[in-house]
């Protein structure tokens, strides 16, 4: 994956003081749109509209062009898919975002649920000023959370970083941390605004419910960083990559933010082998 291009540090400070709250939240406004489109005009119309011409889908370690996968998919069909933000934040340069929340799937309009869980999406700007969705991951549990009222949050604790950062090596180190010292690793990133979907879990969004968490990840996964980007203000990355488990594969992404203290573990998705 490639890194997105730098802008002078001038224009990246001045964007990102300048950001208002309905800047903030022009990420949620572009998953909303997203579901919207999905739930009136189904999936398959929606994912063609909204995917970035580079986006990647996962399925057992590797990545998959997501475009292709859609346009293969026939379209029509009984099935609805839906979904909505509840966890939302944007880079201070404006490229590069993310957006996480429950969704679920009907075997018909208004049908019975037959999958359920959290979606994690990364947003880029493409050159027409776009916002599309580049990565795309879900994380299935069971007992639906989509028609539960939640307030909307958008993380807004981002501050630009001036020299240029080896985000791979922040994201390998963690790795590093992981297998050699274990899950506990993952609180020493970890604030009041970290979010983790695990496989077949309800997402943990406290810091006291991630550590809880933590002990229901199975022993012995294996990581393997294989991508990501860092946005222009130096602020906020993703990270993907392969988790091993007895020598099958699954997946997994990060979302980091640079905050005052440094740099924090904003959002986790991690699946492994079943």
């Amino acid at each position: 994956m490639r890194n997105l291009l730098a802008k002078p540090l001038l224009i990246i400070l001045l964007l990102g003081s300048r950001l208002t709250v309905s800047a903030q939240q022009e990420i949620a406004r572009a998953e909303q749109a997203f579901a919207n489109l999905s739930a009136d005009s189904g999936a398959r119309t929606a994912f063609l509209h909204f995917l970035d011409s580079n986006s990647l889908l996962f399925h057992e370690g590797k990545g998959y062009d997501g475009l292709r996968f859609w346009r293969g998919l026939p379209g029509g069909g009984g099935g609805q898919l839906l979904w909505k933000p509840v966890y939302t934040g944007m880079s201070g340069s404006g490229d590069l975002g993310f957006s996480t929340g429950p969704f679920e799937q009907l075997d018909a309009p208004a049908g019975n649920v037959q999958a359920s869980g959290s979606y994690t999406s990364i947003w880029v700007k493409n050159k027409q000023g776009e916002w599309k969705v580049i990565i795309d991951m879900g994380a299935r549990y069971t007992h639906s959370l989509y028609k539960q009222q939640r307030h909307q949050l958008v993380y807004s604790k981002l501050v630009p970083v001036a020299e240029n950062i080896n985000w791979q090596q922040i994201e390998q180190e963690l790795i590093t941390q992981l297998h050699q010292k274990g899950y506990q690793s993952f609180l020493a990133y970890i604030t009041s605004d970290s979010w983790f979907n695990l496989l077949g879990y309800q997402p943990f969004h406290t810091v006291k419910d991630i550590e809880t968490g933590l002990k229901q990840i199975p022993a012995g996964l294996q990581f393997e960083h294989l991508g990501g980007a860092i946005s222009a203000a130096g602020d906020l990355f993703y990270a993907y990559g392969a988790v091993k488990l007895q020598g099958k594969k699954e997946n997994y992404l990060r979302v980091w933010g640079h905050e005052k203290d440094g740099w924090k573990l904003l959002l986790q998705v991690l699946k492994w082998p079943e």
